[in-house]
């Protein structure tokens, strides 16, 4: 990518645009980085940042800093009704995103994944998969890892394994892996996209440009993700949680996969096959995690690697932290840690891994622009006392907690104490806020490792 002696504004000063600033000081860029918030944190980071020739300016956006700009990065989150993002659209200066910017510089083929669930664990998984087939191999997006960070890395690597949100892909315009993954599209981001086509707009932006040489995953339950099918030229691989309806046609799909019996069975290019039986994944409960394994299997499939590899890793994986992680058993009760479920569809999974009447819900934090209202009948069937915190305590009591046993207490530790108090013998713990963290702690994973912390404490 030629940038030298362009000037590029980086919108945010997290992990990812800090990454970003790096890699186009690299490409002999003139940087300048612009970040809203002016912590600590973030000032420790400008400090060593302008110690290298590049202008960062916190606490505000401000036009003088934009002006000459040829090229907006934008960090995830960032708000499309920011002054930077309207500033660019009024002057006509492009707009990319981080990992937009950062694929223009990689030369590895990529599998990359997006759903509004379960795409850090299919992620995962697949990346264990392909090290075990020995290549070399690297993990990062939205995992945790910048993938500017870790571009160059990525060079000399066989294989990139990269997870996309919605915010990653919506200001991309020429990223296209070689291996695509949609999981899923449900209520999620409503408080940055304002809508849900607006939403599925940015996931359909990693299947856009796949051309006939290349593989798109998707999940046929899914109405809006099976619809994606028409959007791309890529060879289509289809799975489904059930064979009834479902067009496993080869003449339609290259390939296809769906729960039969105790087996996922279906066909690779025509070819009847069985791909792995479902007894291998007792560790891992849920029909969720079912979809996540086929999904995992047809991308290595799609890769080159075979039944020989990808079944002994099903076997040995046991999930990811704080996705339905078991913490501890005390006097009879257990604690389960599912700080990542942000969303409603996600605590949906996993209160159908328990019991009718067995379920403490933790659940709480800020409020994505989800509606609570369609786990009402299952929050009444699964859950015997709901203790709501954060931002959204209130809504939540409101719409769910009619009916029901409700505390509201201040802190999480408060709520693992009222819980641990209230509970019986049999009864399950869970944390699952379907809501963002933010309101309370720096992400999701702060807020787990904080509830496991209180439970090992009790």
């Amino acid at each position: 990518m030629k940038i030298k002696g362009k000037k590029l504004v980086i919108i945010g000063l997290s992990r990812s645009g800090e990454a970003a600033a790096r890699l186009a000081l690299n490409a002999q860029a003139r940087v300048f980085v612009s970040e809203i918030s002016d912590t600590d944190i973030m000032r420790r980071k400008a400090l060593i940042l302008r110690k290298q020739g590049i202008a960062v300016e916190l606490g505000r956006h401000c036009v003088t800093f934009l002006e000459e700009a040829d090229l907006l990065i934008t960090s995830p989150g960032v708000k499309n009704n920011s002054l930077p993002i309207l500033w660019a659209k009024r002057h006509k200066v492009a707009i990319i995103s981080e990992i937009e910017f950062a694929g223009r510089f990689c030369t590895t083929p990529v599998a990359a994944i997006t759903g509004s669930n379960g795409k850090t664990t299919v992620t995962t998984l697949l990346g264990k998969i392909v090290k075990a087939s020995g290549r070399k191999t690297v993990v990062c997006g939205n995992i945790g890892i910048p993938f500017s960070r870790e571009v160059f890395r990525c060079n000399r690597a066989d294989n990139v394994i990269l997870e996309l949100s919605s915010f990653q892909l919506q200001y991309t315009d020429s990223f296209s892996p070689r291996v695509s993954v949609v999981l899923n599209i449900t209520q999620n981001h409503f408080d940055h996209h304002r809508s849900m086509r607006e939403y599925s707009r940015a996931k359909c932006n990693l299947v856009a440009r796949q051309g006939a040489g290349d593989f798109a995953i998707l999940n046929f339950s899914d109405k809006r993700v099976r619809g994606f099918s028409a959007k791309t030229k890529a060879k289509i691989l289809f799975f489904s949680r059930r064979k009834k309806g479902f067009l496993c046609d080869p003449k339609n799909c290259f390939a296809a996969c769906w729960l039969e019996g105790g087996n996922v069975v279906g066909h690779w290019k025509g070819v009847p096959q069985t791909f792995f039986p479902v007894d291998g994944l007792r560790h891992l409960a849920g029909m969720h995690n079912v979809e996540n394994a086929m999904a995992a299997v047809l991308a290595a499939k799609a890769m080159g690697i075979g039944k020989e590899v990808y079944l002994p890793v099903l076997k040995r994986f046991r999930g990811i932290e704080h996705r339905c992680e078991p913490v501890a058993v005390k006097n009879g009760v257990a604690f389960v840690n599912d700080s990542k479920s942000t969303t409603v569809d996600a605590t949906e999974k996993a209160l159908l891994m328990f019991a009718d009447r067995s379920v403490i819900l933790i659940c709480g934090g800020r409020n994505k622009g989800s509606d609570f209202r369609v786990l009402k009948e299952l929050v009444r069937r699964k859950v015997y006392l709901l203790v709501c915190i954060g931002e959204a305590q209130k809504e939540i009591q409101a719409v769910l907690g009619r009916g029901m046993r409700t505390v509201v207490p201040r802190t999480l530790e408060k709520a693992v104490a009222v819980a641990y108090r209230r509970a019986r013998p049999g009864t399950t713990v869970l944390l699952s806020p379907m809501c963002a963290s933010f309101d309370m702690f720096d992400n999701y994973e702060h807020r787990g490792k904080v509830f496991k912390s209180i439970v090992k404490e009790l």
